[in-house]
This record gives structure tokens, C-alpha cells and sequence, in this order.
């Protein structure tokens, strides 16, 4: 229980896991009562001053509390100096906070990380102190006030406690300026060139995700070449600040920095022996239903690529909050009221999401940095799920703090009860984006898994190497689903694991939204039974005090610990079964993605392949009109498409024959024939080209009817099949992919 508290005492930085609107249809709120209501202060953000720490006086008042404690006659006078003592490191906790977000908001700023490095440091040496403070009052004449705060069993470990050695306070100084230095190399646009024009993550989504300007292929290169920039910049980085929290693990005592981050860090109540079982069931289980999710296909929306920033996501929350419950109605009410948000669009912020909380005001804070994509909504949401926890929880400096798993649990579990209304929040795309939370938190599971098993890699290899790490972060990456072991994206992985931010920040971090994510499916699980209930045992989850610890917690509301044998796999199960897996993927493999396009026919391996590939679409009736005359936009558009480019241009007459064939091998600069032309009817050199590679064989006779007029069907057979026989792109999963003649019929 000792232990606990220090860390609660310690526990000023953020809690990892990112005008209010009125109720849906004028609707009451649903009344809950799960929480006992909390001290909240009533000011704006605005009005809360960011002041330094001033630890020299704390520490010099700290002394004339000493010279006290002597004369029995003294303990009120005692008391009264301890509860000052007690609110400046409260304060001081609040100005380190507020010195964080500041440093999050400028991330590259040198004057913010050096504030906030004073800030912490200042506050490291009150908390330092204050547990010494404690020790002398207690063995005291003036200490029998601190005992009954305490309780006997707290009081007996604090009579006990020794100041940590200068060695640790040395080390945990360094690690905090290896943070700030992470910070500033992590906030500088990464930006590489190609062929001409320069890319960052941004541009990057946005031309594959967004635009259809790009092609799988040219995505995954330039995003490999991104990873490898960041991996040079921050992987030197990152081997310094392995190589010091070995140290620091040693100087506590412990052989192995995954025992201690385990341990005393995040004072878990499994080791990690148990997650390498967990993770062992992660690849057996959960990583086949991952890969099964992702090859179900995400229809084209908007809503996956809109603006969730600032008030945007907020307000798509809002109306559903109170249907839930009045309590997270009110923590969401303070929290917009008194501007304790920071979501805004912002190109100098960290890339993170996080809550913490200001407990001088008794006030929680989210931040969350947007990505431009629908991940900023669930993602605020997920943060909310922290923040309703802080708001109802006890901040005073005697309450310990919970297990950082379930208060995972409170976020990702708010994450998938929210999903409920996503019909209503996003119309049509409702289901689309309940599929993308789910798989979203399935991923979560493999991904704790794998970050997980990464760093205990990295921290028990002797003198590791950024090249091993790289290789072991490909290898995991296969073994978890991620990529295929021939795929470009499998080296991707391997380069790209230094732009998750708890590496560095937080390590072993990680495997918390692994077993968490696991045990909030268990909320969602009974939500499709009876959603209320569900929502009812989220709140009672939510309102446990912080004695229980992970899987302590689930025993006591009824639930099956996630590291339980057998969990995995049931969920996996579970999941299948609910979301119709098998099913949606056996229709997937008989769907030809167009309504007039049959499995069978002959040409829907060439359309469906360049359909996958974006370089042709159908109707909004989701027709492809496969016997119609080609049109030269669609076969310009196609062509360019190939090349990543995504063409202006709407003309609307028919294409001939020739006019494609000439189209074709200019565009895609196909080498002249070397022999004369085939063809009875035409001696162009375009046309005897794409004849010598096999792409086209004429009519009986010979004829090639160069001035006749090119259908769809026949536009994609070509196009295809000369993009197949230049290399460009891989064959599809087809048995039979003959020669087309181009006829009458055919189509």
C-alpha cells in the first residue's frame, strides 16, 4: 500500500492511453448514480496561471516544520504547516502539468521543454522530500494527526522510508531530458522527395486515402522512405535511452527493466511470464481474426477522412453523452464549460493524445493532437473515457491511483458502448465506422502484443543495435499479421516502430491497451444482449475504487479476466460469430464489387483488379456498364491512375480501338515493335507493340477494326494486361487469364 501511494504522490505527468450541446431530440438525460461527486474548481482554463515550482522555499519550509516536531505541544501548529506543505506539492503537481501541455502545444520549442524539465525537476524534489517530511512526523511527538490519515498498515511503511539514492534522482534527471530531446525530434516535419515532389504522412494519406492519386504500391514506398528518415533520426536516440534505463532499472535493484517497468511503474498484478502466454494466444487467436477484419473491405466514405477537430468531434458526441448516462453528461458539461480541452488543429503540437490531470483544481484535461482522419473522433472518445474517470475520482494527495490497465478499460470501453449510436451519428456510414472501432480494438490487442514482445527483446539483448531491433520489429510483424513476410509493408514495420511515441516515453506502456482492449470487449459483449445493462456495469467498472487491481477489478463486477486461459480464444470466437466474419468474407470472395459484373464472366478479373486499384469505378447504383462504349476521360483517367496521377480532365467521346492503343504505349512508354504489324487492317506501330506482348490478338481473319469502338470490359482487359506484361503490377488470384480477342461478343 506504501508503494501505491508514492505513486500517486509521484503521478503528476499525463495518463496515457487523446458552450455544451443539447441532448438529441430535447432528451432528459438517463439518470445514474455510480459516482460519489468530487471538489471541481470553477475556473476556465484560461485563469489557471502557470507559475514555476519554487522547490527551494517548499524545502525551506519543510525545515521549520522540523524544528517543530520535538515539543509535543506543537502538533497543531505541525498539522496546519503540513496541510500548506501538502497544498504546495498539490500546486506544484498542477504547474508541472500545465508546463507538459505547454510543451505538447510547442513541441518545438526549446524555451517550453526547458520550462517543463524546470518544472518537473522542481517537482521531483518536493515529492522527493515530502515522503522524508512524512517519516519525521510520524516518529514524532506531533505525528499521531498523520497516522489516523494515514491508516496503521500506510503509516507503518512511511515510519520506515528512506530517501532514494542520489544515483536514481541522477538518472531519472537524464531520462527527462532524453524526453525533451525525443520531444523536439519528434515534432520536425519529416519530409522526403519523389520523383520531384516532396511528401510527409499528411500529404501521403491524403493522396493514397483521399485522393486515389496513388497506387498501393508507390504508398508503401514512399512510406517506407519516410520510416527509414525517422528511424535514422530518432533510432540513436532511442539506443541511448535503452541503454539508461538499464541503469536505472539496476540502480533499483532489478536485473531486468521490463520486471521494473512492470512492477514498479505501472504496479501491475501479472508479470511478464504471464503476457508471454498472453501474447502466445494473441497469435494463435486474436491475430487471424485481425487479418480476417482488414480483409473485409472499408467502403469509400468521406466520414473516415473528415475534420474531427477542435469543437467538430465534440459536438458529434454531445447529444448521445446523457443518453448514456447523466453522470458522463456532467463530466462532459465541466469539461467543455470550463475549456479543459486542447483538440484543435495545430502543426507545432506532439503527435499524441493523452489526459491528465491538474489536481490543484481538482480539473482533468484532454489533449489530443488530430490526424486528419476518423481516428481523431474514436480517439477523442477514448479520452473522454479517461477524463469521466478522473472528474468522478478522489484527487486529494492521500488517494492512491488506479492500475493503468483499467483505466484503459474505462477508455476503450466508452470507445465501443459509444459505437451504439454511430448509426445516428454518422447516418449510412454508421455500421462502416462500429466496424472500424472494433477492428481498431482487435488491432489494439495484437498491437500491445507486439510492442510488448519488441521491447522485451530490446531491453534483454546485450549492446542491441538499431539494425536488430529493426529486424526483430519485421519479423513480429509477421508473426502478429501485420504484414506478409514477402510484402513491402513487412520491412515498413520494421523501420516504423519509432513513431509510436510510448516507445520512447513510455515504455512497456503498451501491452496496457493489449489486455485492457480484451477486457472492454467484454462491456460490448453484453451490450448486444442488453445495451443498458452493459452501460450499467461499464459506470459500476468505472466506479471502483483504486484497492482493486486489474484482474481484480473484473472479478468484482462479474467479469472474466482477459489473462484468464481461454479468454482469447472464446473472444475470438465470439467475434466471429457476432460479426458474421466467415460469412462476410465468404460473400467478399463471390462479390465482384460491381452489380453488373458477374464472378464468371470474362472479364472480371481485369476489372476488379483495376477497380482494387482505383484506376476505375461504376455509377452511384454501383453498375460498371461493362458493354458500354469507353469514353476517353475513363481511359485517360485509367492510365494515369497506373502512374499514381490522378487526371483533370472530362471528355466524354467514345475511344477507338487504335486511338487506346496509342494512348497506351505512349503513356506507359512501351518500346516500338520490332516487327511489322499483324494485322491485315492497320500497320501502326502502336498497335503492332502491344501485339508483339501478347495483350491483344485481333479478330478471325486477322482484321484488327482499328476505327471500331472500345468497351469498358475490353478497356480494362487491355489496360491490364499490358500493365501485366511491362511488370507493373501482380498477376490477380485468377486460374484461367487468356488472351482477350477483341470481338463484338465479347462483352
Amino acid at each position: 500500500m506504501g508503494r501505491k501511494l508514492l505513486a500517486a504522490l509521484m503521478a503528476f505527468t499525463i495518463l496515457f492511453s487523446l458552450c455544451p450541446t443539447a441532448l438529441a431530440d430535447s432528451q432528459e438525460p438517463r439518470q445514474t448514480a455510480f459516482f460519489t461527486s468530487q471538489p471541481h474548481t470553477d475556473l476556465d482554463y484560461s485563469e489557471m496561471t502557470y507559475r514555476r515550482p519554487d522547490a527551494k522555499a517548499v524545502l525551506a519550509e519543510m525545515e521549520e516544520l522540523r524544528g517543530l516536531l520535538d515539543d509535543a505541544e506543537n502538533a497543531k501548529a505541525v498539522q496546519e504547516l503540513f496541510d500548506v506543505l501538502v497544498n504546495r506539492y498539490m500546486e506544484a503537481q498542477t504547474m508541472a502539468a500545465l508546463a507538459e501541455l505547454e510543451a505538447c502545444r510547442n513541441a518545438a520549442s526549446s524555451q517550453a521543454a526547458q520550462e517543463l524539465e524546470a518544472a518537473y525537476n522542481a517537482c521531483t524534489a518536493i515529492a522527493g522530500a515530502l515522503p522524508l517530511l512524512m517519516r519525521d512526523i510520524l516518529n514524532s511527538p506531533c505525528g499521531d494527526f498523520l497516522k489516523e490519515q494515514l491508516g496503521a498498515l500506510t503509516a507503518a511503511y512511511y515510519m520506515q522510508y528512506t530517501e532514494a539514492p542520489a544515483r536514481q534522482r541522477e538518472l531519472t534527471s537524464q531520462e527527462t531530458s532524453l524526453m525533451n530531446e525525443y520531444r523536439r525530434l519528434s515534432a520536425e516535419p519529416c519530409v522526403v522527395e519523389y520523383f520531384g515532389r516532396d511528401w510527409d504522412m499528411q500529404t501521403l494519406n491524403q493522396a493514397f486515402y483521399q485522393e486515389g492519386s496513388i497506387n498501393a504500391d508507390t504508398y508503401a514506398e514512399i512510406y517506407g522512405m519516410i520510416a527509414q528518415e525517422l528511424n535514422e533520426t530518432l533510432g540513436s536516440l532511442y539506443l541511448r535511452t535503452v541503454r539508461l534505463r538499464k541503469n536505472i532499472a539496476s540502480a533499483y535493484g532489478y536485473s531486468d527493466y521490463g520486471e521494473f517497468a512492470y512492477r514498479r511503474l505501472y504496479h501491475r498484478d501479472y508479470s511478464p511470464a504471464d503476457i508471454a502466454a498472453f501474447r502466445e494466444d494473441v497469435k494463435t487467436y486474436i491475430a487471424p481474426l485481425n487479418t480476417a477484419l482488414h480483409a473485409i473491405p472499408r467502403q469509400k466514405s468521406d466520414v473516415f477522412y473528415s475534420d474531427y477537430s477542435g469543437e467538430i468531434a465534440l459536438d458529434l458526441i454531445a447529444p448521445y453523452i446523457g443518453q448514456m448516462s447523466s453522470e458522463l453528461l456532467e463530466a462532459f458539461t465541466y469539461m467543455r464549460e470550463h475549456h479543459l480541452y486542447d483538440t484543435a488543429e495545430s502543426a507545432d503540437k506532439t503527435d499524441t493524445g493523452f489526459t491528465t490531470m491538474l489536481y490543484y483544481y481538482g480539473a482533468p484535461f484532454l489533449f489530443n493532437a488530430p490526424a486528419h482522419e476518423l481516428f481523431d473522433f474514436t480517439s477523442t472518445v477514448h479520452e473522454f473515457g479517461h477524463y469521466n474517470h478522473a472528474y468522478w475520482s478522489p484527487s486529494g494527495w492521500l488517494n492512491a491511483a488506479k492500475s493503468q490497465d483499467v483505466m484503459e478499460v474505462h477508455s476503450q470501453g466508452l470507445e465501443l458502448l459509444l459505437s451504439h449510436y454511430y448509426p445516428d451519428i454518422f447516418g449510412k456510414d454508421g455500421q462502416a465506422v462500429a466496424d472500424y472501432q472494433i477492428t481498431s480494438l482487435v488491432e489494439a490487442i495484437c498491437q500491445g502484443a507486439y510492442y510488448d514482445e519488441l521491447q522485451q527483446y530490446v531491453y534483454s539483448t546485450k549492446n542491441v543495435t538499431l539494425q536488430q531491433i529493426n529486424e526483430k520489429a519485421r519479423l513480429l510483424s509477421i508473426d502478429y499479421g501485420f504484414a506478409e513476410e514477402d510484402s513491402p509493408m513487412a520491412h515498413v514495420y520494421g523501420l516504423s516502430w519509432v513513431q509510436v511515441s510510448h516507445n520512447f516515453t513510455q515504455p512497456f506502456y503498451y501491452i496496457s491497451y493489449g489486455v485492457s482492449a480484451a477486457g472492454a470487449f467484454a462491456f460490448w459483449l453484453e451490450a448486444q444482449k442488453n445495451y443498458f445493462n452493459a452501460v450499467d456495469n461499464y459506470l459500476a467498472y468505472t466506479a471502483l475504487d483504486a484497492s482493486y487491481d486489474f484482474q481484480e477489478s473484473f472479478a468484482a463486477t462479474g467479469m472474466t479476466s482477459p489473462l484468464t486461459d481461454g479468454y482469447l480464444e472464446k473472444l475470438a470466437q465470439t467475434l466471429r460469430q457476432e460479426l458474421k466474419v466467415e460469412q462476410r468474407l465468404e460473400e467478399l470472395e463471390n462479390a465482384t464489387v460491381f452489380t453488373d459484373v458477374s464472378a464468371d464472366s470474362w472479364y472480371a478479373p481485369y476489372v476488379l483488379a483495376l477497380a482494387e486499384m482505383g484506376c476505375v469505378d461504376g455509377d452511384e447504383n454501383g453498375a460498371f456498364h461493362p458493354g458500354d462504349n469507353a469514353a476517353w476521360d475513363m481511359a485517360m483517367g485509367a492510365l494515369l491512375a497506373i502512374n499514381g496521377q490522378k487526371p483533370e480532365l472530362e471528355d466524354s467521346r467514345t475511344i477507338t480501338r487504335l486511338e487506346f492503343c496509342q494512348m497506351v504505349v505512349e503513356v506507359l512508354g512501351i518500346p516500338a515493335a520490332q516487327g511489322p504489324s499483324p494485322f491485315t487492317d492497320t500497320d501502326d506501330s502502336s498497335v503492332a507493340a502491344l501485339a508483339e506482348l501478347g495483350v491483344i490478338s485481333g479478330y478471325d481473319g486477322g482484321s484488327f477494326r482499328p476505327d471500331g469502338e472500345l468497351t469498358r470490359a475490353e478497356l480494362c482487359a487491355v489496360l491490364y494486361k499490358t500493365v501485366e506484361a511491362v511488370s507493373l503490377i501482380d498477376q490477380p488470384e485468377t486460374e484461367d487469364m487468356e488472351d482477350v480477342e477483341m470481338d463484338e461478343n465479347a462483352a
